[in-house]
């Protein structure tokens, strides 16, 4: 099931229909079988390391939007505690493959608008490490956290 909503999804990705946290929240919501008017709303800024500047990685943000998701709080005062901790593996996770976990540290120093051709591009960084490290965080999600039949 996930092998195709990630190939749908991938699809739209690489076509520049979505970007990269709204493809890991996209993803999953349809893995899990969310149906959420703020999906994919609350990820469109995300991209590109917080509106293409290369912040945090919107893999990692789309990610921890999908563990808030899981297991956020449901009000004030509530335990975040499995949250943060399930966040703090994530990044761990994205670290390990990547060497950091912001978007200047994992495709490197890039004007997304002046290097769109670079970067989006046959063998651009999108192709050669955007879309696999989506497609790692999708998979390394629902590993962690399986769905519930």
């Amino acid at each position: 099931m996930l092998d195709q909503i990630l190939k749908n999804r991938i699809q739209d990705f690489q076509a520049g229909r979505i970007q990269c946290a709204e493809t890991v929240l996209i993803t999953m919501a349809e893995y899990y079988g969310w149906d959420d008017p703020a999906i994919p709303r609350v990820a469109t800024a995300f991209g590109g390391g917080m509106v293409g500047k290369q912040n945090a990685c919107g893999a990692y943000t789309g990610g921890a939007m999908v563990i808030g998701m899981l297991m956020g709080r449901d009000k004030p005062g509530g335990d975040r505690e499995p949250a943060v901790a399930a966040c703090k593996a994530l990044r761990a996770f994205i670290y390990e493959r990547c060497g950091g976990v912001d978007c200047r540290d994992i495709v490197g120093e890039m004007d997304f608008v002046a290097q769109r051709e670079e970067f989006r591009g046959e063998g651009g960084k999108h192709q050669t490490v955007c879309e696999p490290l989506v497609e790692a965080v999708c998979r390394y999600l629902a590993a962690t956290y399986p769905r519930s039949e």
